[in-house]
């Protein structure tokens, strides 16, 4: 697939590279892709995966139509700051939590800046990604995330929102995947089959969930006296789901206190 657009990531890290392998996988070539990160050991390892290299950000930048910033949230200013001679008129994204819009744009006045939200799926196209923001709709910045997985444009506050409950929650929802795993060993599976069915139970409900709603789904399983309705009893019966809840909340309620710190 061509999108005829350079797409240069200054980062490759995690993230960075989810995004790299992503669009590779989606068919981007490889040498429309250019890396940049101020690691030896980062810029080898793209290298090895057969993206573009330039060692310097501003050659990058000079060559991309659009930049995706992908480094820790404390780099992207300084980042920013040595794309500001040659911004006039490109296409920056980052990628970065707590960063604002308008501390981007007070850096890069002459360019178009966006936020974008990714998650970790975005390796396997599988992603969800929140734009934003919602009233400056780039087409290009669309087309390029869209090969990732979902996208949703929204205003800021939901993107920031959604950094918590997007892209951070994956590391919750594989932590249960591995309690179910281990409960699986546990009872007698072999691993291989264990891994193959929970691996099919998560990613069959997510699809289910998405054209129903949780409790036709989950009545849908119950029988009277039956095994599930036995373990769904104990689910309460342990606070499971009330505990969670409350760590997911108080959780957001401490990522929330460092947003507002930030503005």
């Amino acid at each position: 697939m061509s999108l005829n657009l350079r797409i240069g990531i200054i980062g490759f890290g995690r993230m960075g590279k989810a995004i790299a392998i992503g669009l590779a996988k989606a068919g981007i070539d490889k040498g429309s892709i250019a890396i940049n990160d101020k690691l030896l050991e980062a810029i080898e390892d793209a290298r090895s995966k057969g993206f573009k290299i330039y060692t310097n950000v501003k050659d990058l930048a000079s060559y991309s139509d659009v930049i995706i910033i992908a480094v820790k949230p404390g780099d992207v200013e300084n980042v920013a700051r040595n794309l500001r001679e040659i911004a006039k008129n490109k296409t920056i994204v980052s990628i970065a939590a707590l960063v604002k819009l308008s501390i981007l744009k007070e850096i890069l006045p002459e360019a178009n800046i966006y936020r974008a939200m990714p998650n970790i799926a975005v390796e396997v196209n599988k992603g969800f990604i929140a734009l934003a923001p919602e009233d400056k709709r780039n087409m290009e910045v669309e087309n390029i995330f869209r090969l990732l997985g979902d996208i949703e444009w929204v205003n800021e506050d939901t993107l920031d929102i959604l950094t918590f409950y997007s892209a951070s929650t994956p590391a919750i929802v594989v932590e249960l995947y591995d309690v179910f795993l281990l409960s699986a060993l546990k009872a007698g599976l072999p691993y291989n089959i264990a891994r193959k069915a929970i691996t099919n139970v998560f990613q069959g409900i997510a699809n289910l969930v998405q054209i129903k709603d949780v409790s036709t789904v989950r009545d849908s399983v119950i029988t009277p006296k039956g095994v599930t309705i036995r373990a769904i009893e104990k689910l309460y019966i342990y606070g499971v789901k009330q505990t969670l809840l409350k760590a997911l909340n108080d959780a957001f309620e401490e990522y929330n206190h460092l947003l507002k710190e930030k503005t």
